[in-house]
């Protein structure tokens, strides 16, 4: 656990980092520190350099790896870069793990504009577009057990931030079978998106399309964009159940 600790500590850095700071950071001697180093160099995880430490390009691989092993990124994949080359968006991919949200990819269009989050990255299942979809399928007991785990953090002044209002929105979310963040996440920004019937023993997963809210509006949002989500995620689901 605690190699790990200082890993994310290391990834999350945007320099080198000495023994010393990465002690301080994670709260542990100096002397545990370096002997964890020692084995993150040895499994060729991070490497030295100018006697500090950052995460080597090594990482990718075990990333990628694990990404790959999951079915439906495998079979969604293709389809979420014709989404993004159709709508000219970012289009991208949750899969739900531990109550979480995981960005697994992601596609962009043209446009310069990407949110704020890499694939790989942890988000809260209310704040987004493909996560409140990913809560529309779930039973309630284990949107009960999220709720109870995660909370409902608020990312901006328009998150939803209690239960009531959650549980309004997932009625609107499983009869109109779409789900939209309205400046949920980032402010400026807005999303649309959509789960994908699977298996019951397969993690539940979506997708969505999301961009600035001054390009992202109105009939271009709530028909163009949304119809080609729509069709996306039906087109995976016919893939998937093959």
């Amino acid at each position: 656990m605690n190699s790990f600790e200082i890993l994310e500590v290391l990834v999350e850095a945007d320099r080198p980092m000495g023994v010393t700071e990465l002690s301080d950071a994670v709260g542990l001697s100096k002397g545990v520190v370096y002997n964890h180093l020692g084995t993150l160099s040895e499994l060729g995880y991070v490497r030295k350099q100018d006697r500090k430490y950052c995460p080597s390009l090594r990482l990718l691989s075990p990333g990628e790896l694990t990404r790959s092993s999951h079915e439906i990124y495998r079979v969604a994949r293709s389809h979420v870069d014709n989404l993004a080359e159709t709508t000219d968006e970012v289009a991208t991919l949750f899969i739900e793990e531990d109550g979480v949200g995981i960005c697994t990819y992601m596609a962009t269009g043209t446009n310069s504009w990407v949110p704020e989050y890499v694939c790989g990255d942890a988000l809260p299942l209310h704040i987004t577009a493909p996560g409140k979809a990913i809560l529309g399928t779930l039973e309630p007991d284990r949107i009960d057990e999220i709720v109870s785990q995660h909370g409902l953090p608020s990312a901006t002044d328009s998150t939803i931030s209690n239960r009531q209002s959650l549980d309004a929105e997932l009625r609107s979310i499983r009869d109109n079978e779409i789900a939209f963040s309205r400046e949920e996440q980032f402010e400026g920004v807005v999303g649309v998106g959509t789960s994908f019937g699977l298996d019951e023993r397969a993690p539940a997963a979506a997708i969505g399309v999301c961009g600035p809210l001054e390009r992202l509006s109105g009939r271009y949002l709530q028909e163009d964009i949304t119809g080609q989500v729509l069709s996306t995620a039906k087109s995976i689901q016919v893939e998937l159940t093959k």
